[in-house]
Parts: C-alpha cells; sequence; structure tokens
C-alpha cells in the first residue's frame, strides 16, 4: 500500500484524518506522517489502514503492474449507505443527514466505465428511488461472496459445458450464455466456464481475460480487480 493509496481512497469516501483513525484504531499523526513520507509504515499500520478502507468500499490495485491505483467498489443490495453531507437530495425526501437506509436495487451498470449508475434506498420511513450513486456514501457493506466460497459452494455444477456465466462481478442478473461475441467489457468482471470447454476457453482467452484455475473452474478475470461475486443459486 502506498501513501496516495491512502490519500486518494480517504477523499473518495469523503474522510478526514480523524475518520481513517477511528475506523482504522491507527492514531492521527501516524496517518498523517505516513501519507506525507515521513513515515514508510510498518507492516501491522499498513494492514489496519487497508482493512479500514476496503471495508468502506475502497479497491486498491495495480495498475499495470507498476503504479498503484485506487477505485470504489459498486454498491450491492444489502449494502448500508448514507447520504453524502454535500447532497441535498435528502430534503426532498425529509431524510436525516445521520439517517442509515440500505440498499435494495441497483441500476445495472452500462457497458462503459464511470460512476453513473442509480439505486432505490430503503431507509425507515420512505424509500427513495433512482438517485445516483455518487449522493451516497457507504456505512456498512454486505459481505461479498468470494470465487473461492462460490466454486466450493457449487458454482462450477451451475455451468454445463457450452456455456459461461457472464458478468458475476457486476449487478447485472446472472445468466447462462452462449454466444462469446457478448462477453462483457465492464470494469471488474468475472467470466466463469467449465475447464472442459477448450473451444470456449481458447475463444474468451483471445478476449484478452485472464485465465485462473481453482477447484477445477476456470475464472477469468477481466484486466481489473474484481469487485467480488454475486451468488446465483442453483441453474433451472
Amino acid at each position: 500500500m502506498r501513501p496516495e493509496q491512502s490519500r486518494t481512497g480517504r477523499a473518495l469516501l469523503n474522510w478526514s484524518l480523524d475518520d481513517l483513525a477511528s475506523a482504522s484504531g491507527i492514531h492521527r499523526n501516524t496517518l498523517s506522517n505516513f501519507e506525507t513520507g515521513k513515515f514508510q509504515g510498518d507492516p501491522g499500520t499498513l494492514l489496519a489502514v487497508r482493512r479500514a478502507l476496503e471495508s468502506a468500499g475502497v479497491l486498491l490495485v495495480e495498475e499495470n503492474g507498476e503504479g498503484a491505483g485506487v477505485r470504489l467498489r459498486r454498491f450491492r443490495v444489502g449494502d448500508v449507505v448514507r447520504f453524502r453531507p454535500q447532497t441535498n437530495v435528502r430534503y426532498s425526501f425529509d431524510i436525516a443527514a445521520d439517517e442509515l437506509g440500505t440498499v435494495v436495487d441497483v441500476e445495472p451498470h452500462p457497458p462503459r466505465t464511470g460512476p453513473t449508475y442509480r439505486m432505490d434506498v430503503q431507509f425507515a420511513r420512505t424509500r427513495v428511488p433512482g438517485v445516483f450513486r455518487f449522493e451516497y456514501e457507504l456505512v456498512k457493506a454486505v459481505p461479498a461472496l468470494t470465487i473461492k466460497s462460490f466454486i466450493e459452494s457449487g458454482g462450477r455444477q451451475m455451468i454445463p459445458p457450452g456455456h459461461f456465466l457472464p458478468n458475476p462481478a457486476q449487478d447485472s442478473p446472472a445468466q447462462l450464455e452462449t454466444d462469446p461475441r457478448k462477453l462483457p467489457q465492464e470494469l471488474g468482471s468475472i467470466i466463469l466456464i467449465p475447464t472442459s470447454d477448450m473451444k470456449l476457453r481458447r475463444e474468451v482467452d483471445a478476449r484478452g481475460f485472464f485465465a485462473k484455475e481453482t477447484s477445477a473452474t476456470l475464472v477469468l478475470m477481466f484486466r481489473q480487480f474484481p469487485d467480488g461475486v454475486s451468488h446465483t443459486g442453483p441453474w433451472r
């Protein structure tokens, strides 16, 4: 983890040094010295900072194997959020500044980059529909299902030969697909296919995805850090 990642991560979350200190358990002065290059950071300190940022939805990624990047994960159904202090949207729905809500619906991400999607949030007295994600900040992330746990819970058995499961990392509906031309282009996309289908593997490899074999299942990840996976349940 690098100092600029800590600074950028805080900026994305609208966090002060005090906020990061509270979330990580690391003293504010230590964080300030790390971000300004006065302190390199011991492994325990860096791990605590990383965990605090990631638990709030920050993704720390390597860019081209050189520089260090920072992104925000997509909101998911079940996330606990609140309106950002700068927004005026909450006044239209009579929502208090510190009131917490739960994400109940997320607009599927279009095939391009950018935080332009909308979502619905249920507050105690009302449901706020169709507001852009950047009006909210994450308070508590819903636990993500990891690739490993997805596979161990039956992900491989859900995919018959000749098919692949596109885009389980994003919030679009999970579905079986047979046409490699329909591979998703979104950042963080993950493609699951059967290991036995070598023709499909070659088709997917040719489109610039990384192949990783785990528990007899190929996990093909787009050239971005994945944002977890969504459990699809058994196919009928």
